[in-house]
Order: structure tokens, then C-alpha cells, then sequence
């Protein structure tokens, strides 16, 4: 039988659908409806006076929930292109006017190197935590209660405050621990299982042990978005032009539910309906809201009304000089949300990846929830690394309006309830609902075709 899927929204979340529908139904017939005249969604690459410069995600970090993306990256030819992150020994957080260090490799450099800023009472305490992480029972969905009875007040406020806001934009109060911690969403990830499900061909094998071995981070030669555009083209010269059809500046308008049909509109008020056997939506909450306007299905309407979000600002800086102290050795810095900053962070993208941007230059990834100006970002960046920040040679900002979830307490079972809701109706919600972490996003894409496979 050959399926009719719809896929509204062509980021990662979206792209990973179509993939994995082409793998495992070859003969389908694949719609990809997208709002913007681009794919790749907050994956976005700027090229400029011979900086590479990321706008959204700016590396692919590797952890247990890899095998999916990898495969998706065998599939499409891109892993000649793997350009892998230079570790650095340290990341900070600002705290009380000056940068502290937190050890990213362990040895007796780091170790010395945090008890000196940080005190050795804090890393007694920190050891000490680790154990409770390991029994502690407690079924509070608030990550900032659950931190406190782990770390205390202190701890929690210094260190998981100034990384999660960093991370997420909100305070470890407002957070879900299930969502944003114990990743529960990742529970069904089965390492063995996958592995007999996504075989990898042995060049690709052979490549990736050799890159990647030791690699913490990774990205691509010339730059994140050609995993987007690599999975568009493998999708393009791997389909009948019958079974692909890829709308771009085109938004869903309005589901028809009993009748299975999607009815969009293009950037020239054309509109259209799409019959469907199911609908994948990898767009936001209040536009899903908007598409099932006219349906009786008040529940999940009320449900997605309750997902909120966040915004936020990024800025590429790039300098033709190195700008940074000798003894600045990190992935970059988070500030604690006390602090009065306006900054959130600050990435140290040519430290990370330093043959992507030119010798002897210096680029950095700032992020503001407020719109500042340029002048008082470089002030903060000054003050922070106790240096006096030259003027840039580029900056590039981008506001991300609404792009980034507040995964408040009881999100999890509100999304659940959301979804058991659709799933007689064919509906799927996408995995952009879930995570933002690129190998998570592409497995929750990928186990949810593979549910619908079994």
C-alpha cells in the first residue's frame, strides 16, 4: 500500500520525518510544506568575510542518542565533510563580578584550577551531591526543588540556576525536571536495537571511528545547514517527482480533520487541500492551535494553548585578531540571571572550531533575552574577560521571536495527553515539541515513524 504523508515544517524535526518515511516506506508519497522560502528552520549558516558563522545551533555534541543522526549522515554522503571540535579544558559561569571555572576535562590542572576559584568546600559538596542523584526519589516535576534537595540552595543558585537559564531561558524554578533533566522523552532509546535497525556501511564506520573517536563536538566543512540541505537533496534524488512534493513560503491553514485533507496557503494566497493518511506537525503550538480553529476538539486545543515560549537574540561577533585573554581556555561562559547582565552567554566558537574561521581571528556567539545594543554587549564582554574588547570587524544578530519552548513543570504529561488525543485522527506531533538537542530531535523523528512502521 502506498501511504500519503504531510509534513508541515521543514526544520530538522520535519526533514528527519521525510527521511526516515523514505527508508522505511520507499513508495510513499512524501508533502513537505514549509513557511519560509528555506529548509533547515533554526539550523542556519552565514558566510561572510571568510567567517563561518552559526546563527542557530552551532555544533552537534555527542552523547548516547547518536546512532539515528549518524545514520541519517551515512545515508546522505556528508560524512566526509565532519569537522570535529577542539575540546578546550574549561567552561565558566559568571558569578559575584568574575568568571569561574568549571572543569571540562579532568585532571589535576582543572581540579586545582576550580578549587582556586571556586573554593574546595564547593567541590566536597558537589561530590558529595552525586550520590543522591543516583537514589534521590523525590517526584516534585520542579527541577529547581528537586536541585535543592540534591545540591542545596547555594549550590543550586551558583551552578544549575546559571546553566539552565544559559540553556533554556527560565530559572530551575520554572523548569521541568522530567523534560529538562532526566530526559524521560529518551527513556525508549535502545542502543542494541537500533544498532540491528540502522546498520551503517562500512565506510562510513570506518570514517566515523577515525574522526570522530575522541571528538566531544563536531559540525560540517562548510557549515550545520548542509545537513538540512543534504537531506533535501537525498530526498529529491531518491524520489519519483510523483512521490515528492516540496512547497516552500507556504503555511498549513486549516486541518480537516474527519476528512483527512490539510489546507494550506502560499505567499500568493493560493490554496490548496492535501489529502493525508498523516499529518506530521513540526510547527509551533499556537500555529497547530490556529490550524484546528474550526474543529471540536476543545481539549487539545485548551492543552496547546498551555505550551509557551521563550525568545531570544544571538549575536555573531568576528574580529580579524585574537581578542581573547591567553589564559581564557574555554567553550565560552554562562551568567548567572542575578547577576543584572543582559547577557545570557557567550560561546567561543574560533577556540572550538578554529579552521572554520580565518588565522589569527577570533569569533564569538553572544546571547541577550533583551534587545540591547551592540555597544553594551562589547561593554559586558570587556568587563566579563577583563580585557578592553576592540571594535568587530562583523556582527551579525538574529532574534529568535517564540523559537524556544518553556518546558514548564508537567509539560511532559500535558504534551502526552496532547498526543493520545491525535492518535486516532492520524496526527502526529513533531519532535521539535520534545528537544532542541540535534541527535535527540532526529531519534524522537525517527521512533516515531518506526511506531507507526511496527
Amino acid at each position: 500500500m502506498s501511504y500519503k504523508f504531510v509534513v508541515v515544517g521543514a526544520g530538522l524535526s520535519g526533514l528527519s520525518n521525510a527521511f526516515f518515511i523514505k527508508q522505511l516506506y520507499p513508495k510513499a508519497k512524501i508533502t513537505l510544506i514549509e513557511s519560509s522560502n528555506r529548509v533547515g528552520g533554526m539550523i542556519t549558516t552565514r558566510k561572510e568575510n571568510q567567517f563561518i558563522c552559526e546563527e542557530g545551533p552551532r555544533s552537534i555534541k555527542r552523547g548516547k542518542y547518536d546512532r539515528p543522526l549518524f545514520y541519517m549522515i551515512d545515508k546522505i554522503g556528508l560524512y566526509p565533510e565532519f569537522v570535529t571540535g577542539v575540546q578546550q579544558p574549561y567552561s565558566y559561569v559568571y558569578w559575584n563580578g568574575g568568571l569561574k571555572s568549571i572543569p571540562q576535562q579532568i585532571n589535576l590542572q582543572t581540579i586545582s584550577r576550580f578549587i582556586k576559584d571556586n573554593g574546595k568546600d564547593e567541590l566536597l559538596n558537589l561530590i558529595k551531591a552525586y550520590p543522591k542523584i543516583l537514589f534521590n526519589n523525590q517526584e516534585s516535576d520542579n527541577l529547581g526543588e528537586y536541585l535543592d534537595e540534591i545540591l542545596g540552595k547555594e549550590l543550586t543558585q551558583k551552578y544549575a540556576e546559571t546553566v539552565f537559564y544559559g540553556l533554556f531561558g527560565e530559572s530551575v524554578y520554572k523548569l521541568s525536571k522530567n523534560m529538562c533533566f532526566s530526559k524521560i522523552h529518551m527513556a525508549s532509546y535502545d542502543e542494541q536495537q537500533l544498532a540491528k535497525d540502522l546498520i551503517y556501511d562500512a565506510e562510513f564506520e570506518q570514517i566515523r571511528i577515525k574522526k570522530l573517536r575522541k571528538a566531544n563536538s563536531y559540525k560540517f566543512t562548510y557549515g550545520l545547514d548542509s545537513l538540512p540541505k543534504r537531506i533535501l537533496r537525498y530526498l529529491q534524488d531518491n524520489s519519483k517527482v510523483e512521490n515528492l512534493d516540496i512547497q516552500l513560503n507556504t503555511k498549513g491553514k486549516e486541518i480537516h480533520i474527519e476528512q483527512r485533507q490539510l489546507v494550506t496557503e502560499n505567499d500568493n494566497k493560493e490554496i490548496k487541500k492535501i489529502e493525508y493518511d498523516y499529518l506530521f506537525l513540526n510547527v509551533p503550538s499556537s500555529e497547530i492551535v490556529h490550524m484546528m480553529e474550526n474543529s471540536t476538539l476543545n481539549e487539545i486545543k485548551e492543552d496547546l494553548k498551555k505550551i509557551k515560549n521563550n525568545s531570544m537574540i544571538t549575536r555573531n561577533i568576528c574580529w580579524d585578531q585574537k581578542i581573547l585573554p591567553p589564559d581564557f581556555r574555554g567553550l565560552g561562559y554562562l551568567i548567572n540571571p542575578n547577576q543584572n547582565q543582559n547577557m545570557l552567554g557567550m560561546v567561543a566558537d574560533s577556540l572550538q572550531f578554529p579552521n572554520q574561521f580565518p588565522k589569527g581571528s577570533t569569533s564569538l556567539t553572544v546571547m541577550t533575552i533583551k534587545d540591547v545594543n551592540d555597544d553594551q554587549v562589547l561593554e559586558e564582554l570587556s568587563s566579563h574577560l577583563g580585557i578592553k574588547v576592540q571594535d568587530p570587524k562583523l556582527i551579525i544578530k538574529k532574534h529568535w521571536m517564540n523559537s524556544f519552548i518553556q518546558f514548564q513543570p508537567g509539560y511532559l504529561e500535558n504534551l502526552q495527553r496532547i498526543e493520545k488525543g491525535l492518535e486516532n485522527k492520524k496526527i502526529i506531533i513533531g519532535a521539535n515539541h520534545y528537544t532542541m538537542v540535534i541527535p535527540e530531535l532526529v531519534y524522537l523523528s525517527y521512533s516515531k515513524m518506526k511506531q507507526l512502521y511496527v
